[in-house]
């Protein structure tokens, strides 16, 4: 047996034991640090994708692992873990292992606001979105399909039969000046979490359609993803949000993270 029918046979035997959710995939595409430009790259944050990474140097970077396997890095004698769905700012180091990264480097500052000038001000897409909100979105890059079961990946409930379902993976910045509220909303279609680029701003869930009932108020500094918002039930991994939002104390660009059922 070759190395690649190795892979692709061992990947289906974890996948079917639910020690990999996300491993099909990378033995399926195992061709090392396969590396492309993602859709909203522009001049103030270069934005990158790897697969199948393998000892890929990193100089200056925000670096979300996309996948439910581990993401190893190193410095010297010193190594580290990115957990899954998780990122972290890596400077002068290597990534050793893993199925699937981004990368995003800030390049500037200057004139900030000019990030979103090729962008859609979200409004456009929905009429009831109040018209004073400076909210934009850049174009959505769609990575490719995954499977994982969100009671296992995102839930942490190790001791569940494994579920796959398989998910389109996709990704799009954000951006909005200082002071921003960004609308409670809840009723998502899919799986999201989201990753701070720039500036510091908030993820916040309310027990109702009214800020006067915060209950949780996450800090994203740049380079911090948050722990996923919703909750999976475990007879059939349906999710459900609560009613949630994000703020910006600064201008802020932050990533959307969306795993879309298919």
């Amino acid at each position: 047996m070759n190395r690649r029918n190795f892979l692709s046979h061992s990947g289906r035997m974890l996948l079917a034991a639910g020690l990999a959710p996300g491993l099909r995939l990378f033995a399926e595409n195992s061709m090392p640090n396969q590396r492309r430009k993602l859709s909203f790259s522009n001049d103030w944050i270069e934005s990158s994708l790897i697969t199948s990474v393998l000892d890929v140097p990193v100089d200056d970077a925000i670096v979300v692992n996309l996948s439910s396997t581990a993401l190893y890095y190193s410095v010297e004698a010193n190594h580290g873990v990115i957990p899954p769905w998780k990122s972290t700012i890596l400077r002068h180091c290597t990534l050793e292992k893993g199925e699937r990264a981004a990368l995003l480097h800030v390049r500037k500052r200057t004139n900030l606001g000019g990030v979103a000038l090729n962008w859609e001000w979200f409004g456009q897409r929905f009429p009831q979105f109040p018209r004073g909100t400076p909210l934009y979105i850049s174009s959505q890059d769609d990575i490719g399909d995954v499977e994982l079961d969100p009671l296992i990946t995102f839930a942490g409930q190790t001791f569940a039969d494994a579920a796959p379902r398989r998910y389109r993976l996709k990704l799009n910045l954000w951006y909005t000046p200082e002071e921003t509220d960004c609308t409670i909303h809840t009723g998502h279609k899919f799986l999201e979490v989201h990753t701070q680029v720039l500036g510091t701003g908030h993820m916040q869930k309310f027990r109702e359609n009214d800020e006067a009932t915060l209950y949780e108020d996450v800090l994203m500094p740049p380079g911090f993803t948050h722990d996923p918002f919703f909750t999976v039930a475990a007879s059939d991994r349906s999710f459900s949000y609560p009613w949630h939002r994000y703020y910006a104390d600064t201008d802020c660009v932050w990533m959307a993270v969306e795993l879309h059922p298919e």
